[in-house]
């Protein structure tokens, strides 16, 4: 079968009237991927690229998820600068109402959390509690 010519039109954005060519949503993709990559400083061989390119759809899920957690809109792509001072002050007045600065040991929807554990404390501990001769041999033995 030729992909290409059965699916020579798809609607990613599940909007009415909004389909686009397969091959202009793979250079959507692709341009998404290169900006993503750039702006991570992500310059690796492509084996990596590969492996990060597929949970591209994840990353813009997340995104999305984002996006209308904090009700921000598309601000523009444009070489203006965008005034994201609004965006920033919603989210620093959500945390302050929420009290997030605070610990707060019966937090409501909390019950269910676990506390976590500092991994620079726990890594210093077990590092300074065993010997060189057994660190080295773990070393080894995770190399192998």
């Amino acid at each position: 079968r030729n992909i290409m010519r059965d699916n020579i039109l798809i609607n990613p954005s599940g909007i009415p009237g909004h389909a686009m060519g397969i091959d202009l949503n793979i250079e959507h993709l692709i341009g998404y991927l290169k900006a993503l990559f750039a702006a991570k400083g992500i310059y690796s061989n492509w084996d990596r690229l590969g492996n990060i390119a597929a949970g591209v759809h994840y990353l813009q899920m997340i995104k999305k998820q984002v996006t209308a957690s904090v009700k921000a809109g598309y601000q523009s792509s444009t070489h203006t600068a965008v005034d994201t001072s609004v965006l920033v002050w919603r989210i620093a007045n959500k945390a302050r109402d929420l009290e997030l600065q605070k610990k707060v040991d019966n937090r409501e929807g909390n019950k269910w959390m676990k506390p976590v554990i500092d991994v620079k404390v726990f890594g210093y501990k077990k590092l300074e509690s065993s010997s060189l001769g057994t660190f080295n041999k773990k070393i080894a033995a995770m190399k192998e």
